[in-house]
């Protein structure tokens, strides 16, 4: 299914192949159209003018192409190039490549307030698994899917994120973030083979073990998370830090309670602000 490769816009410029352009230019017309190619990509929040944890993304990027092309070595000055010329500090940053160009550009950015902070965030489901998890390649196929289960509320309103589940109904991660379930000192996360090893997962792996928590393997349903009696859960991804979830579907939880939880945020964030000051 055809898909443009730019599909949302911040900011006055992007750049092609290297080239910063405006983003009306007559040349940058095309990337708005669908396209058949197959789309390799990554999305970077900015953090401060900074590309938080930008060459893990690179380097995730180099395995997702898995040599059908060679990533150009300046794609790190290119970004920054791009975050100057278009004099925003925080958004999130794209990169695509296909077989035939790269672009950059900007999108806008969703950064939870403190209240979503405090109370966490509403889920829903959606059955779809994931034939190759770990190479991020854009397939309109689940962005329809996907847009199509946001459009219904859950039983505690509209989602802010869905957890996607396989064939046996374990919950492996979220649609665009990764997933994660306390339950007193583990942080209970499924296997790497089953899941999109996000760049902000490793770091919150980092942050369990500086936070004396311990990382547990495990795939659950959502009938084991209320039998378990596990009331805490929590979604990562680089746009979002770590988000308590405060719904599955119409399982309540009290995420943003859960003294792990916190303490395991408050790591995280030093993390975060200890990269960008050290990339300013």
């Amino acid at each position: 299914m055809p898909y443009p490769i730019i599909d949302a816009l911040a900011g006055s410029h992007i750049a092609v192949d290297g080239q910063l352009i405006a983003v009306d230019a007559p040349e940058a017309g095309p990337l708005y159209q669908p396209q058949d190619a197959r789309m390799y990509y990554e999305v970077i929040r900015v953090v401060q003018g900074v590309p938080l944890f930008l060459e893990d993304h690179l380097q995730r990027l180099k395995r997702s192409v898995a040599g059908a092309f060679t990533l150009p070595a300046m794609l790190e000055q290119e970004s920054r190039d791009l975050i100057r010329a278009n004099s925003l500090n925080e958004a999130n940053l794209r990169l695509i490549l296909t077989d035939k160009t790269r672009v950059m550009h900007l999108t806008p950015s969703y950064y939870p307030d403190v209240r979503t902070i405090e109370q966490g965030v509403v889920t829903g489901i959606l059955a779809w698994e994931r034939q190759d998890p770990n190479t991020k390649i854009i397939h309109a196929d689940y962005k329809a899917a996907v847009a199509d289960r946001f459009a219904r509320p859950g039983p505690f309103g509209p989602c802010t994120e869905l957890l996607l589940t396989d064939r046996h109904g374990y919950l492996t991660e979220g649609s665009r973030s990764n997933l994660f379930f306390i339950k007193g000192k583990n942080v209970i996360s499924a296997p790497d083979d089953r899941i999109l090893l996000g760049i902000t997962r490793r770091y919150v792996s980092q942050a369990i073990r500086d936070a004396d928590l311990e990382l547990a393997i495990d795939l659950l349903t959502l009938d084991d998370i209320r039998s378990r009696g596990i009331q805490t859960s929590f979604i990562s991804g680089s746009p979002i830090d770590l988000l308590p979830i405060r719904a599955i579907e119409d399982l309540a939880q009290t995420s943003a309670d859960d003294p792990a939880f916190r303490r395991l945020y408050t790591v995280y964030m030093q993390i975060v602000q200890d990269y960008v000051e050290r990339h300013r």
